[in-house]
């Protein structure tokens, strides 16, 4: 089992902003978590390079570096370095957040907005609001309010049949199993399963499973496995069935998605 290294979060959480944006850099190593906590601010959460694993609440996004989560204030979150992680966080006070998603979502990060991103990195904290590091702070929060919603969150069921089967299909997800035969696992019939996995996710069973293999085999891609061995432990025929359902989601192939 890999071990997880515990890393406190930004000792800033629990303090008001000195500026309108604040700019936070910072390398974690891959396995290091940063633990459970929230802002009393928004915060939108990047990973320039590597793969993060953001859980908030009861749902679970994977973040390559053409997207970024967006953490409205007091919602308890917590990430995951699955690789080696260049992170920055921008964290923005209330008054900014009008045009901002309500809720937790994760965004596609532009071409126009990583390099914007990549020009913040280098804002000393002292900045002035009304000077041109301020205008690109600005400019970044502009891109984050038009930012395109990636739907690739999981939301994990609580119900205690589900979570079984969720579980075994995370450290298997090769297993093939219809509802049928998880039903007679866990001691539900498979319309019962079916009408739950619906109540409690937004989502049915397949496509909760594609949704999960679609997470498994970005964080398989970041840590550099093949294509074959990635298609093979998520139970597809063959490598080029897993390419087609990589990129009848994402529109590209597996071997361009971590592209940067």
């Amino acid at each position: 089992m890999t071990r997880l290294h515990q890393i406190a979060p930004s000792s800033q959480s629990l303090h008001p902003l000195e500026k309108p944006v604040t700019v936070l850099n910072r390398q974690v190593a891959v396995n290091s978590v940063i633990k459970r906590h929230r802002h009393l601010w928004g915060q939108f959460i990047y990973a320039s390079k590597g793969v993060l694993a953001v859980n908030i609440g009861n749902e679970r996004y994977i973040v390559p570096p053409e997207q970024g989560v967006w953490v409205p204030p007091q919602i308890t979150h917590q990430v995951t370095a699955l690789t080696q992680v260049t992170l920055t966080g921008f964290y923005l006070e209330l008054e900014l957040l009008s045009r901002l998603p309500p809720g937790s979502s994760l965004l596609a990060v532009s071409a126009f907005l990583k390099a914007l991103i990549c020009e913040a990195r280098n804002i000393p904290p002292d900045y002035a609001w009304r000077s041109p590091d301020g205008r690109l702070l600005r400019l970044i929060v502009d891109q984050l309010a038009i930012a395109k919603q990636v739907a690739l969150k999981l939301p994990y069921p609580r119900d205690l049949r589900l979570m079984e089967i969720t579980r075994e299909l995370q450290q298997n997800p090769g297993n093939g199993n219809s509802l049928e035969q998880w039903g007679s696992i866990v001691g539900a019939s498979a319309r019962t399963l079916s009408r739950l996995f619906k109540k409690e996710t937004g989502m049915s069973y397949s496509q909760w499973k594609q949704k999960l293999n679609l997470q498994l085999a970005i964080t398989a891609l970041a840590e550099g496995q093949s294509i074959t061995n990635i298609a093979l432990n998520l139970g597809y025929d063959s490598p080029s069935a897993f390419i087609y359902m990589f990129k009848k989601h994402f529109g590209i192939s597996p071997k361009k998605y971590l592209a940067v």
